[in-house]
């Protein structure tokens, strides 16, 4: 007979802890990294010897429907390392793709944009060159072609972008969002791939102010949140709030500055209520209107220390 601190009958507790069991390790199996789609093998295949370019090309007349590569790429081997035992087996796994240190030979002296790969963003997250270019297509810069459904306006390195950071192409689809959905401008244009945000000179807001320069200053009277940056108000790919604000007025506003005087605040003295009472303490009137409709020159004003207009 079952006790009443043990209402689970002792021979059903087996298949029970089976099934925790293999809860746990279904879990822990969730969390096995495993490596993304572009992942690409850059080691030496062990055994092979070098054949010349001109062997490659009798199998590989074309890629992708063109010349295997331009000229500066011509030596085959020099990327892919050397071929004999790919030319015998024809198999992808005698070969290998070129490593960012192949690249970098000759793609670092002289070109500041790979000056700083080696502490980028990308570098530390295991992207190697090969993740964003194939030198054997004829897209501007080598950008490897993706088939991105819903961002067929974008331009080619947007597209290669928002495979692999969906969390931000996601924004671009809310109300007020940077046209690069509609291929006006593209991720390259703020940001740079191959360079590292923590070193790179300048701000966030000399990033902005290079197309928005009406908003640059310098100001007499200057609003400190939009001086340092612009993120404080808003979020650069995409918002539910116009103008590109983190949130709506007057709630942005209101997170920083307190409702302090009676600019703010109405009399509530013969306001009704359904028709019969009165409000007999003060209504803070900012929660019912948008603050810029007052303080107009929200980045910084030449004549007025409110920024109002």
């Amino acid at each position: 007979m079952m006790s009443q601190r043990d209402p689970i009958p002792r021979a059903s507790r087996r298949p029970l802890k089976i099934g925790l069991g293999l809860i746990v390790l279904l879990a822990a199996c969730a969390t096995v990294w495993v490596p993304s789609e572009n992942y690409h093998r850059t080691a030496e295949v062990a055994g092979n010897t070098a054949i010349g370019s001109k062997e490659c090309v009798t199998c590989h007349e074309d890629v992708l429907g063109h010349a295997p590569v331009a000229a500066f790429h011509a030596d085959c081997e020099s990327c892919h390392g050397d071929g004999s035992l790919h030319a015998e087996s024809e198999a992808p796994g005698d070969t290998r793709f070129p490593s960012d240190q192949d690249c970098l030979t000759c793609h670092e002296a002289g070109r500041s944009t790979h000056l700083e790969w080696a502490t980028s963003d990308h570098e530390e997250a295991g992207v190697i060159c090969s993740d964003c270019h194939n030198p054997h297509n004829r897209e501007p810069l080598h950008v490897r072609q993706v088939d991105q459904v819903g961002f067929t306006m974008a331009d080619s390195t947007s597209q290669l972008c928002s495979s692999c950071h969906a969390d931000v192409t996601s924004r671009f689809n809310l109300p007020s969002h940077h046209p690069v959905t509609e291929g006006m401008i593209g991720c390259t244009d703020c940001h740079s791939p191959h360079g590292d945000d923590k070193i790179a000179l300048g701000g966030i807001n000399q990033q902005c102010t290079s197309c928005h320069e009406d908003h640059a200053g310098p100001w007499i009277y200057e609003h400190p949140p939009a001086v340092e940056d612009c993120t404080s108000c808003h979020q650069p790919h995409g918002t539910a709030a116009n103008h590109l604000l983190a949130t709506s007025q007057p709630a942005l506003c209101l997170s920083c500055h307190s409702i302090a005087d009676e600019r703010h605040v109405l009399a509530g003295e013969g306001l009704p209520v359904d028709g019969t009472a009165a409000i007999t303490s003060p209504v803070a009137m900012a929660f019912y209107n948008r603050c810029s409709d007052c303080h107009g020159a929200i980045h910084g004003s030449f004549q007025d220390p409110h920024l109002r207009r």
